[in-house]
């Protein structure tokens, strides 16, 4: 049977988000519109292939659902709640279902913005798969080089979505270049695959993708984006979550030997020339809208004043609630203590010259760029956490939406926007690869390959070098891969990596079972500060071993009649 294309029209404007069409497409009737139909125009196929990089609004709370912000991406990106709140980053001050998460609530039938991962990367894979089979058929209207590099593209976009897949379940079921249809068997659908087969299907599809995608093709994939992909595709895949807890050298190797590949293409590089102050530099990188040479593949999002293009209004979400800002994803306490003092040393060491009543002063350049703290000048005035009477306290505007923590985050706002600016908000870009990964993902494979050799401080010491912190020496293999596990905290905050990172490196149970701190501070009648950081900024914060995995969604498991093996412990 012909299968009808699904709310193509959102697919075409969706489309606008990576190139502009010409042709009028709202003069037809998408109710009309076959696979083959669409496959028979090559600016339908086209804007159809674009829109698979983006997917259809499933749960509440996700992007799309007020007009004005665009649908999911990969990940989760700029949406309500980040990835950074159901982690030991932050926690997100209007739960949104985060909550759960942290207090290891998890179940099949509700865990969160979590549990569209299952539903929407086996509805875009169908997709791709419908796409691969009509570009290839004897209608298509492409020549045989296009066929190719549009082909390549549809394999990098399987090929994340497995990976998402794996990611977040283990075990996946692999269903080919198959297009379900209402009489298909599924059982192929049930066939949960051991990791091992998972891995080498992402990776054979990246090889796929590596051939024949263009060096530069604007927002879409590129060779690079798919050689950064299977650089962390393997760092995972060899990771001891993924090699059940065995120590696997020639994973390892893999993963290292990946990374090498996309440093060896000398495309990319750390970005230093925004400003000579690092703090800036870095801060400034964040919200740069154009492409520069550390960026590997980012999603790029207008004013919806323009075409409805925008992320969620970050600035708005995440801003202080003094300004009329909803408090949003605030980073804990737990986070603050892993930056390192301008020295180089952690703030438990005594040497280390830190201060907990001057907590703030000397610490790693990044700090500064990444969280908002209480004095900080941040926007257009000093950040006022303190009791009693601080702006952005909950003796402040609208104490619902006061961080939880008392803390904001600041990587990734934009601060020349008024927050009442709804048009002008959310327009910085998602990286979902970046060089600055590509070097730690390196840095951490060889270190488990051979220790800390010439290699691995190179790559470890050009990410602090522009960070303006002390370069790595004399580490043995164990400290060394402490501090890249720090680094990648520090360096990689907030872009979804921290809640798989404990996941693989299995220090879950360690590091999510710690309460969820935050700070208060007092403002003495001299104007003085005093810090208590006994605050439990949410309770209940609980890790168990099955949280390893995601459970399959309920709804699943009922209509593979029992068939679908749930993961363990749900």
């Amino acid at each position: 049977m012909k299968n009808k294309i699904l709310s193509i029209l959102v697919l075409l404007s969706i489309s606008l988000l990576f190139s502009s069409c010409e042709k009028e497409f709202l003069e037809t009737d998408s109710s009309n519109l076959t696979d083959q139909a669409v496959f028979a125009d090559s600016e339908l196929a086209d804007a159809f292939i674009r829109g698979l990089y983006t997917s259809i609004r499933i749960a509440d709370k996700e992007p799309g659902h007020n007009g004005g912000d665009t649908p999911a991406g990969f990940g989760r990106g700029f949406h309500w709640a980040m990835w950074n709140s159901v982690s030991d980053e932050c926690i997100y001050s209007n739960d949104d279902a985060t909550y759960l998460v942290q207090r290891g609530q998890l179940s099949p039938s509700n865990y969160g913005f979590m549990s569209t991962v299952w539903g929407r990367s086996y509805r875009n894979i169908r997709e791709v798969n419908i796409a691969l089979q009509q570009i290839d058929s004897e209608s298509s209207p492409f020549d045989e080089e296009t066929k190719k590099g549009l082909s390549a593209e549809l394999h990098f976009i399987r090929a994340f979505r497995y990976f998402e897949l794996l990611r977040g379940f283990g075990k996946t079921s692999i269903v080919g270049d198959e297009v379900f249809q209402l009489d298909s068997d599924f059982s192929p659908l049930y066939d949960r695959k051991e990791i091992p087969e998972v891995v080498d299907y992402i990776s054979n599809e990246l090889e796929l993708a590596i051939a024949d995608l263009p060096e530069e093709n604007g927002a879409r994939a590129t060779k690079g984006a798919a050689m950064a992909l299977k650089s962390r595709v393997l760092l995972y895949a060899a990771s001891p979550l993924y090699t059940g807890g065995t120590d696997d050298t020639s994973k390892w190797q893999m993963a290292a030997d990946a990374a090498t590949d996309v440093m060896n293409l000398s495309k990319y590089s750390l970005v230093t020339n925004l400003d000579s102050d690092p703090v800036e530099n870095f801060r400034k990188y964040f919200v740069t809208q154009t492409m520069t040479s550390e960026d590997i593949f980012m999603r790029f999002y207008v004013p919806s004043s323009s075409s409805g293009g925008r992320a969620i209004p970050i600035e708005r979400m995440n801003g202080p609630n003094g300004s009329g800002g909803w408090g949003g994803n605030g980073p804990m306490q737990n986070f603050v203590d892993d930056f390192e003092m301008s020295n180089g040393l952690p703030i438990d060491d005594v040497a280390s010259g830190y201060d907990d009543q001057n907590p703030y002063a000397d610490r790693d350049s990044r700090f500064y760029a990444t969280v908002v703290y209480n004095s900080m000048t941040f926007r257009d005035r000093p950040y006022e956490s303190f009791l009693p009477g601080g702006l952005d306290s909950p003796d402040g505007n609208e104490p619902w939406n006061t961080s939880k923590t008392g803390y904001l985050m600041r990587k990734f706002m934009r601060e020349d926007i008024d927050l009442n600016s709804w048009d002008d908000m959310g327009t910085t870009p998602w990286r979902y690869f970046r060089y600055a990964e590509i070097l730690l993902n390196f840095a951490e494979a060889q270190n488990e390959v051979s220790g800390p050799t010439s290699d691995v401080y190179d790559a470890i010491n050009t990410i602090r070098e522009r960070a303006g912190m002390p370069l790595l020496s004399g580490l043995t293999k164990e400290q060394m891969r402490e501090r890249i596990w720090n680094e990648r905290r520090v360096e990689l905050a907030f872009e979804e990596h921290r809640y798989f990172d404990v996941r693989r490196w299995m220090i879950a149970e360690d590091v999510e079972n710690r309460p969820a701190r935050g700070v208060t501070i007092t403002k003495e009648n001299d104007g003085s500060f005093t810090y208590d950081y006994s605050r439990i900024a949410l309770d209940g914060k609980s890790f168990d071993q099955k949280h390893y995995w995601f459970p399959i969604p309920l709804e699943d498991i009922t209509a593979s009649g029992g068939a679908l093996e749930q993961n363990p412990g749900y």
